[in-house]
């Protein structure tokens, strides 16, 4: 799957540009998934994960996505706080880009370079994936240079993520998550969904953890 390919997928027949409202980042329906079939296995990556309670707390986001920076600001010290450290939840992180920013699936491409040059596996399927992330959102040029420098940050040599930028490497798994996102109802970004509900609203802290507490 090439990025024309994937951008029309994602905004098929819309013609109207995506808005970013108080509630997140919108994206219009888009049509199924057609080349989703294509993906081949060995290029998936496992799901960045943080804690390991039985409580599941799934975020889609665009890393582009003002909506979802708020959210990382102000309602996931929260959830790292009282929920991640202590293993009472498992926050997992999936990519649905929206087109909130014209760089928003290089962003998600270049975060999944960084996992896949540090993860181990089972054992760590992470790697330094959640540092570059909060690397990339705190920066304010996303242009494919700053994206591979912005490598060096967490000790990958910036060559990874050109690599991937360059060929579109982790696309498959940037699908994937959206099919997984859509199955699920999720619409916009940043849609929180806790043991299967989505959460009304996912930039309202109260709101989130009272969805954890109910769980």
């Amino acid at each position: 799957m090439n990025r024309r390919s994937f951008l029309t997928t994602v905004a098929a027949g819309t013609g109207t540009a995506l808005t970013v409202s108080l509630a997140g980042c919108n994206a219009l329906q888009s049509s199924a998934l057609e080349d989703l079939d294509e993906v081949q296995p060995d290029r998936q990556l496992p799901v960045p994960t943080l804690g390991d309670g039985d409580v599941t707390v799934d975020v889609y986001e665009d890393l582009g996505c003002p909506a979802c920076h708020q959210f990382q600001a102000e309602v996931f010290p929260v959830l790292a706080e009282e929920y991640i450290e202590s293993d009472e939840i498992s926050y997992r992180h999936y990519d649905f880009p929206v087109g909130a920013a014209d760089e928003s699936v290089g962003m998600a491409n270049a975060a999944r370079a960084v996992q896949s040059e540090t993860h181990d596996g089972e054992d760590d399927p992470n790697g330094q994936f959640f540092g570059y992330k909060s690397a990339v959102i705190a920066s304010d040029d996303w242009s494919d240079d700053a994206l591979a420098e912005l490598a060096g940050v967490v000790d990958v040599d910036p060559d990874v993520v050109s690599s991937a930028l360059e060929d579109e490497t982790y696309y498959p798994t940037i699908v994937a998550d959206r099919e997984r996102g859509e199955e699920a109802g999720v619409e916009g970004t940043p849609t929180v969904i806790v043991d299967g509900t989505i959460v009304d609203d996912p930039l309202d802290s109260d709101a989130v953890v009272s969805s954890i507490e109910s769980a």
